[in-house]
């Protein structure tokens, strides 16, 4: 199994057949009127604080969050604030501070100034965007992750995807 979930940036699209050589995560832009991710991301946010109560209790599962940064560069060319959306895995929670950590697996070009890969960086629970638990590749959460998977159009893009990303099993919505 791979490690999961450490491919995605904001969105994954999946450019012909899949494949060992060609899965990847690629950046696609996602309109505002998008209703299926804003659901999602409306659903998330109702249920950040399970997921912050689920990383208090610790555990073997992987914790991961998504959360917004602004991509100077592409705000620069197009004269307003542009968005990418990552994901940050080793999600703990710092009772002292009331806050989140979580680290840096990916990040992309425009945003490399500011961060690295394995960096970790302090978050409130109110920025998050998706959250997922990924227990032995039983998922909770990953809301904007089972959009993407809905959208794949055939059943061996959909297997490829959840073993690339290391999902067995996705648990019941709430």
């Amino acid at each position: 199994m791979k490690h999961p979930l450490f491919i995605i940036l904001f969105l994954l699209v999946w450019i012909g057949p899949l494949s060992a050589r060609d899965i990847g995560p690629k950046l696609d832009a996602i309109k505002r009127s998008d209703t299926d991710m804003q659901k999602a991301y409306e659903l998330a946010s109702r249920t950040t604080g399970s997921f912050v109560e689920k990383v208090k209790a610790g555990g073997d599962a992987y914790f991961m969050a998504k959360l917004k940064f602004r991509d100077p560069e592409l705000s620069e060319q197009l004269g307003s604030d542009q968005f990418l959306y990552l994901w940050l895995t080793g999600v703990s929670y710092h009772a002292d501070e009331h806050m989140m950590s979580g680290v840096f697996f990916e990040v992309p070009e425009s945003l490399s100034e500011w961060h690295q890969v394995g960096e970790s960086l302090g978050f409130y629970p109110e920025n998050i965007f998706d959250w997922m638990i990924n227990d032995a590749g039983r998922v909770q959460g990953g809301f904007t992750i089972r959009v993407t998977r809905s959208r794949l159009k055939t059943e061996e893009e959909k297997l490829a995807y959840d073993e690339y990303i290391g999902i067995k099993s996705y648990e019941p919505v709430p």
